[in-house]
């Protein structure tokens, strides 16, 4: 339960246009993203967690803001990030979104501790 809480208090802290690839970090995890596309043309974010404390995580859980113009949310997306990410390592994700926007907010919104983490 207090990983959640602590996961939800995570901020979205990066905001970019198509294109352009970002990093930020939220004290417990590293998060690199671009922007991607499918082989079919569907627009998706893609990029890597790391973590950069000891004590692993699972179920890493990433939320990614679609936005227009004037910076409001139009679209709403969310993905795991697979697998067990121990300290200091990382794992990749991708996060397929509905439609593409002037700009993008990426957040990790939760996480569950696991291995020496617990």
């Amino acid at each position: 339960m207090l990983a959640l809480a602590l996961g939800a208090c995570a901020e979205p802290v990066q905001v970019q246009k198509p294109g352009i690839s970002a990093t930020f970090s939220d004290g417990r995890f590293q998060v690199t993203w671009e922007t991607a596309q499918t082989r079919k043309g569907s627009p998706l974010i893609a990029g890597s967690v790391q973590n950069t404390r000891g004590g692993g995580a699972v179920n890493i859980r990433l939320q990614v803001d679609t936005l227009d113009a004037q910076g409001k949310v139009i679209a709403t997306a969310t993905a795991l990030a697979p697998g067990y990410v121990g300290g200091f390592s990382r794992t990749s994700f991708e996060v397929p979104l509905e439609k593409t926007g002037i700009g993008y907010r990426v957040s990790i919104v939760g996480w569950d501790p696991a291995g020496s983490g617990q």
